[in-house]
């Protein structure tokens, strides 16, 4: 016999057994299960009478009042309640359908018909008039726990009725009895456990001898495989077997010459990992080193040279520094961006090769994003561009690295203002619905090109790459932008129309806003 087949005979009988205990592990919970499955079909039941009901018309309707029960608003409402419960197939044995409102809560009461079609009033659980709370709160579906009536154990579920404004103007409520479904329950469990308890001493018999005829030879096996597993690769005495079994001898045999091979190959590649680790360790040493040698060796003698620029200016007066001044200006611009350059692709290498050091501070979201924006404002007023601030919330304090968030807003405001010739620049901080901050600076300059977005991220790239492009640029600031955004774990995104201006927008997440605990 095929092992398969004994194995699926051993299978069998554990999964009853498995059966049988898992229904005596389930057992006290069926009764939960039906509820929340009576629940549930009462709630679908209550939603699709409800969404039949004009909540208009039921707003014309006082439950207390007869004369308004007479209406034909009321009569209509009957109506389509009387047809939905016989299109549903809904017998009045089974199912009671009744309408509240806020005043038959107030008063703990609840409109029926009996079954001869007469309303009456009846009293409200306790039970069933908080879930009804929780309907009109909550503005959904619910259903009830169970609860006793005169007629026994109750469950209703319960639906809002919506009108054109979707407010609830009142809820549709129908009713089980819960007693029947508790009988089919228990006579069906307890058939199940008689045949459950026939079985089970038929099934442990049988396992056993089963187990013990048939699983002798893969037992070792078993011990063959361990052998390995603990790292005796020796061979091991040949067992007489046939069918499967004999194609499982074989497999642990060649895993005991595989994992020989292999082991040979892993201490090969173990070497090379260790020669390519320590050229990489190198490399990214020789990097590091190359950057702040040339961050060093860049920055020290523009100082020196900014230095001097101001020292000369204090020792002229001002006609001479005027005439000068067309000297000096571009020397002390030019060294500032040389500058700027440097700090950022160290930066940008910084935070790609993860050796950034990260630091979370509290620091005021609105006072860093305007003290920004301000930096800002002469250059840009400078060339006619007008700065707003159409949109002002107090969002407060939030946690993150203040370097790299100032890094991000920077790089953001500066493309604002050297890709703009004329029209305004609008800062925007304000608060979301769901806690999240919203840093947003809009200009309307020339634009970013659709076919060029999907490329905006890439360092040292500008959609005009010639030498007689009319803005100068690395191309770097929307890369360093992203890596710091990404960094904090927030969100960058641009939108942008070519010729009409561009929108970027910063997304502080809620867990980076100021919390207590």
């Amino acid at each position: 016999m095929k092992l398969w087949i004994k194995l699926s005979i051993l299978f069998t009988l554990i999964i009853n057994l498995f059966v049988l205990l898992l229904f005596i592990y389930l057992n006290p919970n069926v009764e939960d299960v039906a509820v929340d499955l009576v629940g549930e079909k009462l709630k679908s039941i209550a939603a699709s009478i409800a969404a039949s009901v004009d909540g208009e018309q039921f707003n014309h309707i006082d439950l207390y009042d007869s004369a308004s029960v007479n209406t034909h608003f009321y009569t209509d409402i009957q109506y389509t309640i009387s047809k939905a419960k016989n299109n549903l197939e809904l017998s009045d044995e089974d199912y009671t359908i009744s309408l509240l409102d806020k005043n038959s809560l107030a008063f703990g009461v609840v409109l029926n018909q009996d079954k001869k079609g007469k309303n009456v009033l009846l009293p409200l659980s306790n039970e069933a008039r908080e879930t009804v709370e929780r309907v009109y709160q909550n503005k959904h579906c619910e259903f009830s726990i169970i609860y006793e009536q005169k007629k026994g154990n109750v469950l209703s579920g319960f639906a809002p009725i919506y009108d054109s404004l979707k407010n609830v103007s009142g809820i549709v409520q129908v009713d089980q009895n819960f007693e029947d479904v508790n009988t089919r329950i228990d006579n069906v469990l307890s058939s199940v456990f008689i045949g459950s308890l026939i079985f089970l001493p038929l099934t442990i018999v049988f396992s056993f001898v089963t187990s013990a005829i048939f699983l002798s030879p893969i037992g070792k096996i078993k011990n063959q495989i361990m052998k390995i597993a603990s790292g005796n690769y020796s061979e091991s005495p040949r067992i007489k077997s046939s069918g499967e079994v004999k194609e499982l001898v074989n497999a642990a045999e060649n895993l005991r010459a595989t994992i020989l091979e292999q082991q040979k190959k892993i201490f090969e590649n173990i070497q090379e990992l260790k020669s390519a680790k320590n050229k990489a360790e190198a490399s990214d040493r020789i990097k590091s080193e190359f950057l702040a040698v040339i961050s060093h060796e860049i920055r020290t003698p523009l100082n020196v040279i900014l230095g001097n620029i101001e020292v000369l200016k204090m020792e002229l007066n001002e006609e001479e520094i005027n005439e000068l001044e067309e000297i000096l200006g571009p020397i002390k611009i030019g060294s500032q961006r040389l500058i700027r350059t440097v700090e950022m692709l160290v930066l940008y290498s910084d935070i790609v090769s993860g050796s950034y050091n990260f630091k979370k501070e509290y620091t005021n979201v609105n006072d860093l994003f305007f003290s920004i924006s301000e930096k800002y404002k002469k250059e840009a007023e400078q060339k006619g561009i007008q700065i707003k601030y159409d949109c002002v919330t107090n969002t407060g304090m939030i946690q993150t690295d203040i370097n790299i968030l100032t890094e991000t807003i920077t790089q953001i405001a500066d493309n604002a203002v050297k890709f703009s010739e004329s029209g305004s620049i609008v800062f925007c901080i304000f608060e979301k619905d769901d806690g999240k901050i919203e840093l947003i600076v809009q200009d309307e300059g020339i634009g970013i090109s659709k076919d060029f977005m999907k490329s905006i991220y890439k360092p040292f790239t500008q959609e005009d790459m010639s030498y007689q492009r009319p803005y100068e640029g690395n191309g770097i600031g929307l890369a360093v932008a992203k890596k710091c955004s990404d960094l904090l774990g927030m969100e960058l995104r641009i939108e942008s129309e070519k010729g009409k201006g561009t929108t970027a927008k910063i997304i502080i997440p809620v867990q980076n806003t100021f919390s207590i605990s």
